[in-house]
C-alpha cells in the first residue's frame, strides 16, 4: 500500500506540486511525503509557482479576521483611540505654546539668531507649526515665507500648490523652490511626491522668544522635585 502513495507522491512531486497539496491528495503523514520526494528536483517555472501560492496564501491568511495580523491591527488601533481621547478637542494658548516651542526645539533651525526656519514632510505638523506661530506668536502674515525642497522631476508647481494649501501661506510668498538629489535618497526618488515644506520667518523678536519658552521647557523638573 505504501509503495502506491509513495509512486503517487513522487508523480505528483514531478507535476510541481507543493508538499501541502501533496499530502491533501494521498492522506498520509508530511514527514513520510517529504522524505519520499526529497531528491526531486523542480524547475524553475515550478519553484515560481509554489512561491507564487505561498504569496497568495500568506496575504489570504493576513486579511483573515481571525488572523494575527487582523487581530493585532485592532488591538494597535483599539490602543491608538483610547489614547487619543487623552489629548483634549480644543488647545488652551498655555499647551499650544509649550507644544509649539517643544516641536521648534526638536525640529527647527536653532542655530539661527535671527530667524525662525521649521521644515517638514508631514501635513499635520505644518498646520499645528502654523497655528502656533500665528495665534502664539502673532506672527503677520506678510512675515512668513515658504519654500518647498523638491526633487527636480517631480511636480514643482503641484507641490507648492499643495503647501499653499496646507499652510495658508500665499503662492506670492514663496521662495524660490530648491531642487536637489540627495545620495541617501538616490534610489527612492518619489518617497516624498510633494517634497519636504519648510516655513521661513525672518523676525528676531518672535526667534528670541521661542528660544527662551526653549530655556524654560529645558529647564523643567518633577513636581515636588
Amino acid at each position: 500500500m505504501k509503495s502506491i502513495e509513495r509512486k503517487k507522491a513522487r508523480y505528483l512531486r514531478k507535476q510541481g506540486r507543493s508538499l501541502r497539496e501533496i499530502t491533501h491528495s494521498i492522506h498520509c503523514a508530511k514527514s513520510s511525503i517529504s522524505k519520499w520526494i526529497c531528491d526531486i528536483p523542480l524547475s524553475v517555472k515550478q519553484i515560481l509557482r509554489l512561491k507564487s501560492n505561498q504569496d497568495k496564501g500568506r496575504a489570504k491568511a493576513a486579511q483573515h479576521p481571525n488572523g494575527p495580523k487582523k487581530k493585532w491591527e485592532k488591538i494597535r488601533n483599539d490602543i491608538r483611540n483610547t489614547a487619543k481621547r487623552d489629548i483634549p478637542k480644543s488647545y488652551s494658548h498655555k499647551l499650544l505654546k509649550n507644544v509649539g516651542a517643544a516641536l521648534y526645539w526638536a525640529e527647527g533651525y536653532n542655530a539661527s539668531r535671527n530667524s525662525i526656519i521649521f521644515a517638514n514632510t508631514d501635513p499635520r505638523m505644518i498646520k499645528l507649526m502654523m497655528l502656533f506661530f500665528r495665534q502664539v506668536c502673532k506672527v503677520p502674515e506678510e512675515k512668513f515665507r515658504g519654500k518647498v525642497f523638491i526633487h527636480p522631476h517631480l511636480n514643482i508647481k503641484a507641490a507648492e500648490k499643495y503647501w499653499s494649501d496646507v499652510s495658508k501661506i500665499s503662492l506670492n510668498q514663496f521662495n524660490k523652490p530648491l531642487l536637489a538629489v540627495s545620495r541617501s535618497s538616490q534610489g527612492k526618488r518619489d518617497t516624498l511626491p510633494i517634497g519636504t515644506f519648510s516655513i521661513l520667518i525672518g523676525d528676531v523678536y518672535t526667534c528670541s522668544r521661542i528660544k527662551g519658552w526653549i530655556d524654560g521647557l529645558s529647564a523643567w523638573s518633577p513636581v515636588g522635585g
